[in-house]
């Protein structure tokens, strides 16, 4: 076996083996053309140079402008890191606005291309001897960076080349130009802004016009092509390619490297975002076959032991990963004690406190804050894993004081080390707990903060995890205020930023539950229905909830009762649907004159307390306020109720929950003081009094279209003022009942006993 033989003979990764050195094509081949009449361009040649035998005389060097340089350098930068283009598309590259070269330059390439056939394979073994004298010339400027170790790599690939290859060599770049020359070219000159929005778009050639030399990616264009869409998908996923597009390139690079287990990594994260699960599962174990631990036993020469086995752990930590996202909690267990073993024998302690960390999410036990000098991979990983502990904490009732602390200490290490995806992760969670706690003014101002905030990093604006869920909280939010066309272009902007799976999950949850409960609002209870029912395959729960409404606004009381006793018997149910749905029960007990409204009110009050559910707290003192007047004739007791509640309904609620409070709250003022019978003078002034607030709760309710709640109020004062005698009062307000009666009659229902 000769020396070079040997010297192939394997390496310690599968992809370093006679595969591992990049094929020389046609494509590199005009690259390296193009560099070597710009160095002939730049400085004299000299008397014993390889190009003097040649019948053209060598250029006049020439001045090159900054701008020149600077199109040449983004023109190789393209040419080195992207896959190989046709001729005719690389030809029209050197006469574009933005990579174009110099008109000499040019001119130099298309006599040297014109020479190719004329003189034969002596241009290349020419090109062979320029590269090794450049090389050489310490000099030269270029002896380090991107262009002297692309030289270095072709002529290291040229030294290990036979007579044969380089014929075929040859012969390939001859057809490949003519075929170029020979296409029409209809239009050689690309606008600026064509090629500024092509930077993810690649069109290469065909393996055919290579021959046995096709090879369309290198591994180092491979590696830069996989690691940019990875961070892409991470951090803003709208920018990179599409799926079907990205699948394509991922098999070129499959097919042109087969060992490339990155390349089946990123087919997996790809078939993830469509929700095809099964090919995800076989891309995964696909990676994990052709990880270089998978074929070292296969080489001659082995590494070293702690090595072998380094890629079987991560291999067994991301199939753990991928079982909990399917939520197959007992096959990712299996998995990670499979990592930890291996993590343990090899001494990998980043894998074995990654391994942990998973653990503790999947057995929901919280993990100690990490050190100052903890790894920065284990440091993003024990953050992440602390969120996910304190969302479940915040759900079984833990101490908002205590959470906002441990919260307080992750955003300092995350801003200390500049951890973007965290950061945002951290403000959404931020803002996922005011909203449980029903500080809805400060979840809104948290999700502004998140979206005003510059998460930058090289120039590419943050659009990952953390980013949508705040955006879904405004559009709710501005939902609540009556602002629908707000809402409406903060979704259509969500829908534009994150197109798919997973955080299209959120948006398509926000979008139906806001059209279910604008269609509620509106007494179009069908299209209610429609949207509840879509609902429900991303939130059961709150399309039951939703359901239940309907039915109860309805008068569907057999329906609605069913909904709401289909969602108690679960015995894992989180609080807060818990409460709502034993509030939704009231109303329909209200309804129906059952007797244990009371206690069923005390009993989702009891579980609002426990779990610090401040805002449920209040609806519910608002619905014993109600429970209190309409039923038990006691206003006293119900202005003490309504006004326990009235204040963090109107700083933090709905409008339609201020609106409904508003009129309670009146009703209860105006009943406790025509309890102690007073003088019709003095109610009549307490009523004009109040009139001002009831007006204002009916601009809220018009403001919702929700026309059936403005009835109400306008029924109510204008019966008041019938019974105090002021009979233009009365013939005022109902004269507005009759002409909003009149524009809004269809759907009309009058529920003044409940507070629904």
């Amino acid at each position: 076996m000769s020396k070079k033989d040997s010297e192939n003979v394997c390496f310690w990764l599968p992809n370093q083996t006679v595969g591992r050195m990049d094929v020389l094509t046609p494509h590199k081949m005009m690259a390296v053309f193009l560099i070597q009449e710009y160095l002939r361009l730049k400085k004299p040649t000299t008397a014993d140079g390889s190009r003097d035998q040649q019948p053209q005389p060598p250029p006049q060097p020439i001045e090159l402008s900054a701008g020149d340089r600077k199109r040449f350098c983004m023109l190789l930068l393209k040419l080195i890191q992207y896959p190989d283009l046709p001729y005719k598309d690389l030809y029209s590259l050197l006469v574009s606005p933005v990579y174009g070269v110099h008109p000499v330059h040019l001119e130099e390439f298309n006599k040297l291309m014109h020479m190719l056939k004329s003189v034969g394979i002596d241009v290349l073994f020419d090109l062979y001897n320029e590269i090794d004298k450049l090389i050489m010339d310490n000099t030269a400027s270029f002896q380090i960076g991107i262009v002297g170790l692309y030289l270095r790599k072709v002529f290291v690939t040229m030294d290990r080349m036979s007579f044969h290859e380089m014929k075929d060599l040859y012969l390939a770049t001859i057809t490949y130009y003519e075929k170029g020359m020979d296409e029409s070219w209809p239009n050689l000159s690309y606008d600026c802004d064509s090629f500024m929005l092509a930077q993810n778009k690649y069109a290469p050639i065909e393996p055919s016009d290579h021959g046995q030399l096709a090879a369309k990616w290198s591994v180092k264009q491979s590696e830069l092509f996989i690691a940019q869409q990875s961070a892409l998908l991470r951090d803003n996923e709208v920018k990179a390619l599409s799926p079907r597009e990205l699948q394509k390139r991922l098999n070129e690079i499959i097919r042109d490297r087969h060992h490339c287990s990155q390349a089946y990594f990123l087919s997996y994260l790809n078939n993830v975002r469509v929700r095809d699960f099964n090919s995800a599962l076989n891309a995964l174990h696909r990676a994990f076959d052709r990880t270089p631990s998978a074929s070292a036993a296969a080489c001659a020469v082995a590494a070293p032991a702690a090595t072998e086995s380094k890629e079987y752990h991560y291999a067994s930590l991301n199939l753990a990963i991928l079982h909990a996202e399917f939520g197959h909690k007992r096959q990712a267990r299996q998995c990670l004690r499979e990592c930890i073993v291996l993590a343990q024998e090899y001494g990998d302690t980043n894998c074995l406190q990654l391994a942990h960390c998973w653990l503790a999410h999947l057995e929901e036990r919280l993990i100690p804050l990490p050190g100052k000098h903890m790894s920065l991979n284990l440091l993003h990983a024990t953050c992440l894993r602390m969120l996910s502990f304190m969302r479940i904490s915040a759900v079984h009732g833990s101490s908002p004081a205590q959470l906002f602390k441990l919260l307080m200490g992750v955003d300092l290490i995350t801003c200390q080390r500049s951890l973007m995806d965290v950061t945002a992760t951290s403000i959404a969670e931020r803002t996922a707990f005011w909203t449980l706690y029903g500080r809805y003014e400060q979840a809104s101002m948290c999700a502004q903060m998140l979206l005003n905030v510059d998460l930058k990093s090289l120039d590419l604006t943050y659009n990952g995890n953390g980013i949508c869920p705040v955006l879904c909280t405004l559009i709710v939010r501005l939902a609540h205020m009556g602002e629908f066309g707000h809402a409406l272009v903060v979704l259509q902007h969500t829908r534009a930023r994150f197109p798919r799976y997973p955080a299209s999950h959120d948006w398509l949850l926000t979008k139906h539950y806001v059209a279910a409960l604008r269609a509620i609002y509106r007494s179009r209870y069908e299209e209610a229905l429609i949207h509840s029912q879509c609902l429900h395959t991303y939130d059961a729960n709150l399309a039951v909830l939703q359901l239940a409404h309907i039915a109860i606004a309805r008068q569907d009381y057999v329906t609605g009762k069913h909904y709401i006793e289909s969602l108690l018997k679960d015995d894992d149910l989180e609080p807060l649907t818990l409460v709502r749905a034993k509030i939704l029960l009231a109303n329909l007990y209200l309804l129906c004159n059952h007797e244990q409204v009371s206690l069923i009110l005390n009993e989702a009050q009891v579980v609002a307390r426990q779990h610090h559910l401040q805002y449920e707290d209040a609806m519910i003192d608002l619905h014993f306020g109600q429970l209190l007047l309409e039923y038990m004739h006691q206003p006293q007791q119900a202005f003490v109720a309504v006004k326990a509640g009235l204040e963090t309904i109107l700083a933090n609620g709905p409008i339609y929950d201020q609106a409904r409070a508003t009129f309670l709250f009146a009703r209860t003022i105006i009943a406790a003081e025509r309890a102690g019978e007073p003088p019709q003078a003095k109610m009549l002034e307490l009523v004009g009094t109040l009139v001002p607030m009831l007006e204002q709760a009916v601009e809220m309710f018009e403001k919702l279209e929700c026309h059936g709640k403005a009835k109400d109020v306008w029924v109510f004062l204008a019966r008041t003022y019938h019974t105090l005698g002021a009979d233009d009062e009365r013939n005022r307000y109902a004269y507005r009942f009759r002409v909003l009666n009149e524009q809004f009659h269809e759907g009309y229902r009058s529920y003044p006993r409940v507070f629904l």
